[in-house]
C-alpha cells in the first residue's frame, strides 16, 4: 500500500496553530488542569522524502530447530516468545543410554591404549630374545666350523696313520717272504751239512777220514740245526709282524671311516648351523618390526574415535540455539519423543529484522543497493534507518519489484508481523530529531513544543529543519529521547499536570 507524501510549509503551520496560538497568558484554568495527552519520542535521524510505501516486519533468519537424534524430551528450558543467544540450552532429551555408552567406549579405550603397551613390550621383549637367539646361532655356526676344520684333522691324521700302516704291512709282508727265504737256504744248509757229517762218519769208520774232520762236520750240521731253528723263529717273528700289521692297517682304515664320517656330520652340523642363524636373524627382523604395535595402536585409534562419537551423540541430547532470535513455534513437551518430520522448535532473528516493499517500474531505476530509507512503525513507536539490502529483478505478480530492506532491531521492539511505513532518504537530507507535525505549535515567527517531565507539560522553543507530512525534523530545542506531545496542546501551559495515554 502506498500512502500519498504531502509537504506541510510554515505558512500553512502558522493557519493550523492560530488557536492554539490564541491561548492568554492568564489561563491559569491550563495550569491547573489534569490533561491527559499522548507522546512521541523525538528520535535522531534524517526524514525520508517521496512515496511512503508499506511492508511488513519479518524476521531475519528463521531457524528450524531439528535435533541430530531422535529420543524423549528430558527437559525444555523455552517456551513461546522467550529470547534465546548462540549456545543457550533449548532442549534436554534423556541421556541414560547415551552415559552408559561413553562409558563403555571409554573402557575400551582403556583396554586398547594396554593392548598398545602390551604389543610394545611383547616387542621390546622379542627383539631381546631374537638378539639372544642371533647370538647364540651365530657361536654355534663358528663352533660347527671349528668343528669341521677338527674333522678335516681327523681325517688327515687317520690318512696318514693309513699309510704308515700299509707301508708297516708291506715291510712286514718282505719280511716273512725274507723269513720264508732264509729257511729254505738254513734247510738246504742243514741237509748239506748232515749228508757231509753222514760221508765224514762212513769215511772214519773205513779209516779214511780223522776225528777231525768228524768233529767239524758235526759242528757244521749243529751250526746249521741252528741256522734253520733261528729262520723258523725269524718266521714266526716275521707272521706275527705281519699280522699286526694288517690289524693296523684295519685299524687305521676304520679310524680313517670314522674321520669321514666325522667330518660329515661336523658338515651337516655347519649348514645346520647356519640355517639356525638364518632363522634367528629373521626372527629378530620379525621382532623388530613394528606391525604388531601399529595394528594396536589402530585399534586404540578407533576406540577413541569411539568415544569421540559417544559423546558427541551424548552433546547431541543437548539442543542449544545456533543464534540470537526468539522461539516462536513450541512442538515439544517433558516426555515426549521428538516430533518426526517437524521442527522441535522454530527460533527467528530479529535482532535484524527484514522489511520486502513493492517499488513501480517508474521508481525501480531510482533504487540502489545501500540506499538509505526511514522506517516508521507506529505500532512500537519506532522511527529508524534500514538499508536497501536486496533488489529483485523480476516484477511479483504486478505489484511491483520487490525490495529487501534490513533494519537493526537490538532492542526487539519490531515484531514479525508489524506494518512499516518506508520512505527513501535522499543524500542531501539533513540530520536532527525527528518527531510527529502534529506535536508542533506555531507562535508568531516562533515555533514550539511541549515535552513530558514528571507529570508537566513543560513548553520548548524549537527550530524546524523541515517538514515533509506528519514528520518534522528539528534542528534545534531538543535532545534525543524527549518525550513530545502530539495532542491537546491548546489545553497546555508551561507545569500543566499531565497523565500519559494508555491508548496507542
Amino acid at each position: 500500500m502506498r500512502i500519498k507524501k504531502w509537504e506541510m510549509t510554515a505558512t500553512a503551520l502558522v493557519l493550523s496553530t492560530v488557536l492554539l496560538a490564541g491561548c492568554s497568558n492568564g489561563n491559569e484554568a491550563a495550569s491547573t488542569m489534569n490533561v491527559t495527552v499522548k507522546v512521541a519520542s523525538a528520535q535522531q535521524g534524517r526524514i525520508g522524502q517521496g512515496e511512503v510505501y508499506t511492508g511488513t516486519v519479518n524476521p531475519s533468519e528463521t531457524v528450524n530447530i531439528v535435533p541430530k537424534m531422535m529420543g524423549k524430551i528430558a527437559a525444555v528450558s523455552v517456551d513461546v516468545g522467550t529470547p534465546v543467544k548462540p549456545g543457550q540450552v533449548l532442549f534436554k532429551l534423556e541421556d541414560d543410554d547415551l552415559r552408559n555408552n561413553l562409558k563403555i567406549a571409554q573402557s575400551n579405550v582403556d583396554a586398547a591404549a594396554a593392548g598398545v603397551q602390551t604389543a610394545q613390550a611383547s616387542r621390546e621383549s622379542g627383539i631381546v630374545s631374537a638378539n639372544s637367539g642371533v647370538v647364540g646361532s651365530k657361536s654355534g655356526v663358528i663352533s660347527a666350523k671349528s668343528a669341521i676344520t677338527q674333522a678335516q684333522n681327523g681325517i688327515n691324521q687317520a690318512q696318514s696313520a693309513v699309510n704308515q700302516t700299509n707301508t708297516a704291512l708291506k715291510q712286514a709282508q718282505i719280511g716273512v717272504s725274507t723269513a720264508n727265504n732264509v729257511i729254505k737256504q738254513t734247510a738246504e744248509a742243514l741237509k748239506t751239512a748232515q749228508s757231509t757229517l753222514t760221508r765224514t762218519q762212513s769215511l772214519l769208520s773205513n779209516g779214511l777220514a780223522t776225528q777231525a774232520a768228524l768233529e767239524q762236520a758235526q759242528a757244521a750240521v749243529s751250526s746249521a740245526q741252528t741256522a734253520y731253528n733261528n729262520a723258523i723263529n725269524a718266521k714266526a717273528n716275521a707272521e706275527d709282524q705281519l699280522q699286526a700289521a694288517q690289524n693296523a692297517v684295519a685299524t687305521a682304515n676304520k679310524g680313517l671311516a670314522t674321520a669321514r664320517e666325522s667330518y660329515s656330520n661336523a658338515t651337516s652340523g655347519y649348514a645346520n648351523a647356519n640355517d639356525g642363524y638364518s632363522n634367528a636373524q629373521r626372527q629378530l627382523a620379525v621382532s623388530q618390526s613394528t606391525a604388531g604395535i601399529e595394528a594396536s595402536q589402530q585399534k586404540l585409534k578407533q576406540a577413541q574415535l569411539n568415544v569421540d562419537i559417544a559423546r558427541d551423540q551424548l552433546d547431541n541430547a543437548v539442543v542449544k540455539s545456533p543464534s540470537n532470535g526468539i522461539v516462536v513455534t513450541k512442538n515439544i513437551e517433558v516426555g515426549e519423543m521428538t516430533p518426526s518430520g517437524a521442527a522441535s522448535l522454530v527460533i527467528s532473528d530479529i535482532d535484524t529484522v527484514h522489511i520486502i516493499i513493492y517499488v513501480p517500474a517508474g521508481e525501480i531505476d531510482h533504487v540502489q543497493k545501500g540506499d538509505s530509507v526511514q522506517i516508521n512503525v507506529s505500532a512500537s513507536n519506532v522511527l529508524a534507518t534500514g538499508q536497501v539490502t536486496r533488489i529483485d529483478p523480476q516484477s511479483t505478480n504486478g505489484n511491483g519489484y520487490p525490495v529487501e530492506i534490513a533494519v537493526s532491531n537490538k532492542d526487539g521492539k519490531l515484531k514479525p508481523g508489524m506494518l512499516a511505513n518506508v520512505s527513501f532518504i535522499s543524500h542531501e537530507a539533513r540530520e536532527g530529531l525527528i518527531i510527529p507535525t502534529k506535536a508542533v505549535v506555531q507562535d508568531g515567527k516562533h515555533a514550539y513544543v511541549y515535552i513530558a517531565v514528571k507529570g508537566k507539560a513543560i513548553r520548548k522553543q524549537v527550530t524546524i529543519g523541515t517538514t515533509s507530512g506528519a514528520q518534522t525534523l528539528i534542528t534545534g530545542g531538543l535532545k534525543a529521547g524527549d518525550q513530545v506531545i502530539e495532542n491537546n496542546q491548546a489545553l497546555l501551559d508551561s507545569n500543566t499536570t499531565i497523565t500519559l495515554s494508555q491508548n496507542g
